[in-house]
């Protein structure tokens, strides 16, 4: 590589992660002087494809490079990818994925591998951050846990058996959850004609059925992503698929704090809660006033009181209006260090309401990365500590494991169920091969009497877990059929379901891999689904 061309990928570099002289120089030298070749974290094929990247790179001229960090490419990588491409050109695409590759290998561990977080975290103002975002979209969902932890021995290991002992149930009341609803691109209703037909029989059919409303729901405002360069995508799904969510799926509860909670302000937040009130269902997480905030939802059913929080890690840069930070359960539980005050008074107002159980839908960690960090699952030990019984997570937009707390601290904890991301549900992500898997719980909230004392107590048993497929069929007039099957009758049987070749392709490592080497534990006859 010759002086110019080395220059002129210096520039380019910088351009598009924008980090210092000194950063870039220091990443680029071993590739300039050869000794990226004797990295022996590479294996044969990844040098070959560095060595085919670096020459093609080389031989680029200047004009198409300006015209790859042109607007909606590399200049500002979305922080949600828009993932209708027909406006870039074939040429552009792939020079804007050689260019995220090569970065791969440039900064090998921090592409790689999950990385700890340190002070706050913004992701929303970090270019590196979001390049290294749309390289796991496009390319690699990570599917390692932060180095030097035991998180694959230990959630392989988990005991996620809940049967009782020494109980005689008196009531029971039954609660399934799933993930995003991120109803936006091809997700419309004339191609959801039969979008939750296959799993209703099991998620639909409990008595309180929850997801995570990951968009507002804003007439007044246009549907689908509406994004500026180099900014989150701002969310927005329409009345109508609100009410497929509602009618079709069942969902009669609906967690509504996360990171696109204030896409559309104010306005689009107090839209989306006369919509949830107007449809009669219930909902935690955004709030119209301090007065709300300061309350927790509570769904009695079957004699059995069921306090619902709901909490978000960040906002996507969205400022609160000032003097209005109840408008959202901001809790940063991303951040090095969380404070949790705000979970500790829900939980102190659900048990002065009479809770016989607490359960807290927590948008939280990395987005493509198959495990929890460290410092979440600290925090989330902290949460069961607190008082909640339950946490269901999401927000990665691929599934994470499960994990059960039995004590802490030499505290017997009788449910201490933690999942820490459900994965995707409605929602479309084309181009990421993990998110195409995910999975739906159920269990049973019963109350009872503990046989040998004679205690009154709440317990939850018989957890279920249902792995699905997100089909999005794209058929012969431009038209899709969207939705969500049991990933079993998929994985046997993908032509009927209209799977493209690569999807068909994908398959097997999905359910070898990520099912049952990531999600599941060794021990989980009794936990899948029938």
């Amino acid at each position: 590589m010759n002086d110019t061309s080395k220059k002129t990928l210096e520039l380019l570099f910088k351009q598009v992660l924008q980090l210092d002289d000194a950063t870039i120089t220091e990443a680029l030298n071993p590739i300039f002087t050869g000794e990226w070749m004797h990295n022996d974290l590479l294996s044969t094929k990844e040098k070959a494809m560095v060595g085919g990247l670096l020459k093609r790179l080389s031989t680029i001229d200047e004009a198409s490079i300006k015209a790859a960090l042109s607007l909606k490419n590399t200049n500002a990588p979305a922080f949600e990818y828009t993932a209708d491409l027909s406006d870039i050109k074939p040429e552009k695409l792939d020079l804007t994925r050689a260019l995220l590759l090569l970065s791969s290998y440039l900064f090998y561990q921090q592409f790689h591998f999950p990385q700890a977080q340190v002070g706050e975290y913004n992701i929303a103002n970090d270019r590196f951050e979001k390049v290294k975002w749309l390289y796991r979209y496009w390319f690699n969902q990570l599917e390692v846990p932060e180095k030097d932890t035991n998180l694959v021995q230990h959630f392989r290991e988990q005991d996620l058996d809940f049967t009782l002992e020494d109980f005689r149930v008196e009531q029971t009341v039954t609660l399934s959850s799933a993930g995003d609803l991120l109803a936006v691109d091809i997700l419309t209703p004339d191609n959801t004609t039969h979008l939750f037909d296959n799993i209703q029989d099991f998620y639909s059919s409990a008595d309180i059925v929850c997801a995570n409303l990951e968009t507002t729901v804003d007439a007044t405002k246009p549907f689908g992503r509406t994004q500026l360069k180099g900014q989150p995508a701002k969310m927005n799904t329409s009345v109508e698929m609100f009410q497929k969510f509602h009618k079709e799926g069942g969902i009669n509860y609906f967690s509504t704090a996360n990171n696109h909670s204030l896409d559309w302000g104010e306005e689009g937040l107090f839209a989306t809660l006369d919509v949830l009130e107007n449809e009669g269902a219930y909902y935690a997480g955004t709030n119209r006033s301090l007065e709300q905030q300061e309350d927790v939802c509570i769904i009695e059913q079957n004699g059995i009181k069921i306090a619902m929080l709901s909490y978000t890690f960040d906002l996507n840069g969205n400022d609160i209006p000032d003097g209005k930070t109840y408008l959202v359960n901001e809790v940063p539980f991303n951040d090095e260090h969380c404070d949790l005050t705000m979970i500790i008074k829900h939980v102190a107002r659900a048990k002065e309401k009479g809770a016989d159980i607490i359960v807290a839908c927590c948008h939280w960690g990395w987005e493509f990365e198959m495990y929890p960090h460290n410092n979440v699952m600290e925090i989330a030990k902290k949460i069961i500590a607190s008082g909640v019984d339950v946490i269901l997570g999401n927000h990665p937009h691929v599934s994470q494991p499960l994990e059960r707390i039995s004590a802490i601290n030499d505290v017997q904890i009788p449910n201490g169920l933690i999942v820490y991301a459900y994965g995707d549900f409605v929602s479309y992500h084309p181009e990421s091969r993990n998110s195409k898997i995910a999975y739906v719980t159920k269990f049973d909230i019963v109350k009872g009497h503990v046989v040998s004392s004679g205690m009154p107590e709440t317990r939850i048993t018989n957890l279920k877990l249902l792995p699905i497929y997100i089909v999005n069929e794209e058929k012969n007039d431009g038209s899709f059929d969207c939705r969500i099957v049991k990933f079993n009758e998929v994985l046997n049987n993908p032509d009927k379901y209209g799977l493209t070749h690569l999807e068909r392709t994908q398959l097997p490592h999905l359910n070898d891999v990520v099912l049952h080497e990531i999600l599941l534990p060794k021990q989980h006859a009794n936990l899948l689904a029938k």
